[in-house]
């Protein structure tokens, strides 16, 4: 072949390698503010303009060049609009709800500024799927990855995302202890003379914002709960507690055998712009029946006294505290009672009402003088009314009235248990190496020793409880796993 034909040949295969690898122009539409661009590679000219739109309004006109993007910045474009293929130009002049497109137009001589907000309705929820593909990371703009790492941070940490239709959940752990067939303590709730009060926590979650929420059920009136005023937040939750079980039904469910009582609530969200949510949620009360009972438990419901024993013909005035921080539900009256040693009452003191100030302060005082003729056990009570018109009383503290001798006899026996328990005590780090590598295992040897009256743990297996026989003052073996 000629030489002259070789070079020709070879400027043609340049000429359409050249015209492959050139850019071929499209057009992209920009539907959210009415107008039409034409790119070449060399520029971006905008090509329609919607009658109406927002581009006609701000006076944006075909044949217009766009020079300069400001706004929104998107850190995962590709340099300029001339260089950006059909779907980074649609997305990168594409303004989101909150950022408006701003646009250098004209020539570099003679150009101007133009913004131009969308007028369509916003998502309801701006990041439907959490987390977002790596492709769809890379389009946002800079304020809307700080939106989005704010709410996958939240997400990771389990807190409620972003919902599409309104949602609820509940979340409870009650236990009711029962003993020689008398109801002692509800955890995580409390009860009156008639009904049990379990306590859970309603958590809902609203596209938008809540309006209410409202709950029915037991024995209760429907209770109407709110966000607090000016709240935004789409998540809510409230804790609240109603009379769901009849107190006789929960000593009768342990006379049978049963392990547990179950109940259910409906609840109406009412969240703005959107259908009411009802739901019917369900609750159980598991059953402890004649078990031990840790005294940290009952301790939330005890009178709170200073001195607990006298001398034969003292003045004994005992200072008292009826402690109600804890007390679900809140009682009405309070009266401080001496009780006999079947539990019957024999004398009351004083009654106070639970309001004003002693309402706000969870607790009221009071004190009583007690006969000191005689030796003997007082045992005091606090005898509770409720709304519902029951009563009940707390468990009893007792006072003793004591001669000389009983006194120095029970000083005497105290030094003696204290030294058991602290010899009991040394034994099992000596016996046991590390008692909390297995607290059952541990619990279980400690019931089988002859001086221990009883021993327990609860059943997050951080600590474990025993008593030695002949001292009533129980020891906690606390655990502080890793």
């Amino acid at each position: 072949m000629p030489a002259a034909l070789l070079l020709l040949s070879a400027a043609t295969s340049l000429f359409t390698t050249t015209w492959l690898l050139a850019a071929a122009p499209f057009t992209v539409a920009v539907e959210p503010v009415g107008f039409s661009v034409r790119s070449n590679g060399e520029e971006v000219v905008i090509t329609q303009v919607v009658p109406g739109g927002p581009a006609a309004r701000e006076g944006l006109k075909a044949g217009m060049q766009i020079q300069n993007l400001v706004s929104p910045l998107r850190p995962g474009s590709h340099g300029p609009l001339t260089n950006m293929d059909e779907a980074d130009l649609r997305t990168s002049l594409t303004p989101t709800w909150e950022e408006p497109l701003i646009i250098i137009v004209g020539t570099l001589q003679k150009n101007a500024m133009f913004t131009l907000q969308r007028t369509d309705k916003p998502p309801r929820v701006e990041f439907p799927v959490i987390p977002l593909p790596p492709e769809q990371v890379r389009l946002l703009t800079v304020h809307q990855q700080l939106l989005y790492t704010t709410l996958l941070s939240r997400v990771e940490r389990g807190e409620p995302g972003p919902v599409q239709a309104p949602t609820l959940d509940i979340q409870q752990d009650n236990t009711a202890w029962v003993t020689q067939g008398q109801l002692q303590v509800v955890d995580e709730g409390g009860f009156t003379g008639q009904w049990v009060h379990p306590r859970f926590v309603l958590k809902s979650n609203c596209p938008e914002r809540l309006e209410k929420l409202v709950v029915r059920g037991g024995a209760g009136r429907p209770q109407t709960l709110r966000p607090d005023p000016g709240s935004r937040r789409a998540a809510q939750q409230f804790t609240l507690d109603l009379p769901l079980w009849p107190v006789r039904d929960v000593t009768q469910g342990c006379a049978k055998g049963l392990t547990e009582l179950t109940a259910s609530v409906v609840a109406e969200v009412s969240c703005v712009n959107d259908p009411v949510l009802r739901k019917t949620l369900p609750l159980k009360l598991a059953l402890t029946c004649d078990q031990p009972i840790a005294g940290w438990r009952v301790s939330r419901l005890l009178l709170n006294m200073g001195e607990n024993d006298f001398l034969v013909g003292a003045q004994a005035v005992v200072p008292l505290e009826a402690r109600l921080a804890s007390l679900i539900p809140q009682a009405t009256f309070v009266t401080v009672v001496e009780v006999d040693d079947k539990g019957k009452v024999t004398r009351r003191f004083a009654t106070a009402p639970v309001t004003g100030k002693a309402k706000e302060a969870k607790e009221v005082k009071t004190e009583v003088a007690l006969d000191t003729k005689t030796a003997r056990t007082v045992r005091l009570a606090a005898e509770l009314k409720f709304a519902d018109g029951s009563t009940r009383l707390t468990p009893v503290e007792s006072v003793d009235i004591l001669t000389a001798e009983q006194k120095a006899k029970e000083e005497r026996d105290w030094v003696e248990g204290n030294e058991k328990l602290r010899a009991f005590t040394a034994r099992i780090q000596k016996e046991r190496p590390d008692p909390c590598a297995n607290v059952a295992a541990t619990v279980e040897w400690i019931q089988q020793q002859p001086e221990v009256s009883h021993a327990w743990a609860p059943k997050d297996g951080h600590n474990f409880n025993y008593q030695v026989k002949g001292f009533d003052q129980p020891m906690i073996f606390m655990c502080h796993h890793r």
